[in-house]
């Protein structure tokens, strides 16, 4: 019998800029990675998941961890915990964002990715979400995003995340052509088809209310997905 790997699935950590609820308060933040070091729990890069169709035995105990969006207080808050605990997550930042306000820089992006087990993937170009807009916008958002990446870390760009988690069958046959190695969906890619499928990891949503140890437990079963909708 095999669980799923939690692939944990992160925004802000700026409850002061981003008072709803997926702004993350960065003790909390903290405390929850503190948390998977104390239970021992292998934190792996979503290559790893990809590779094994983001499942595992039950006696593993292994998560990742994502972040979107690029928000300055990734680096500022989150970055800092994860090199301190030594773990390996993804960061996805939108190439025309990165230096405005409120976002990271690119120096800041380069310093995460010369990071060993810090992965900088493509939440596309503009930050739409790609299932909603002209077939050729999306495709050039997928593309350009990519290469903007390649070009300025001087690395290949493996992971994309879709923005809103939008997403057909149309957008992952671009996003396959486009050279991605694999990709994170949101929460709610419920159907069984797409079970395994390393261009929509199923990621869970980590927000307020998973600030109780007994919450953030549940969410690193390897069961959470079978609960119902997240």
């Amino acid at each position: 019998m095999k669980k799923f790997i939690p692939i944990l699935a992160y925004h802000s950590l700026d409850p002061g800029r981003f008072p709803g609820k997926l702004a993350l308060a960065p003790e909390l933040f903290k405390r929850q990675m503190s948390f998977l070091k104390k239970k021992d729990f292998r934190v792996v890069g979503l290559e790893v998941c990809a590779e094994c169709g983001w499942k595992e035995d039950l006696w593993e105990r292994q998560a990742a961890i994502t972040l979107d969006d690029g928000y300055v207080d990734n680096y500022e808050r989150a970055f800092p915990v994860l090199r301190e605990m030594g773990f390996a997550a993804s960061f996805f930042v939108t190439p025309e964002e990165i230096g405005r306000e409120g976002f990271m820089t690119w120096e800041m992006v380069r310093d995460m990715a010369a990071t060993p087990g810090i992965e900088i993937g493509s939440h596309t170009l503009r930050h739409k979400p790609l299932a909603d807009i002209p077939e050729k916008e999306a495709w050039e958002s997928i593309v350009a995003s990519k290469k903007i990446l390649e070009d300025k870390l001087g690395r290949e760009v493996k992971a994309i995340s879709y923005p809103s988690g939008s997403f057909n069958e149309r957008i992952l046959e671009m996003v396959r052509g486009a050279g991605y190695r694999y990709g994170c969906a949101a929460s709610h890619v419920h159907d069984r088809k797409w079970e395994g499928d390393p261009f929509l990891l199923r990621r869970i949503k980590i927000s307020s209310s998973s600030g109780s140890e007994f919450a953030f437990s549940l969410r690193l079963s390897g069961f959470y997905h079978c609960f119902g909708r997240p």
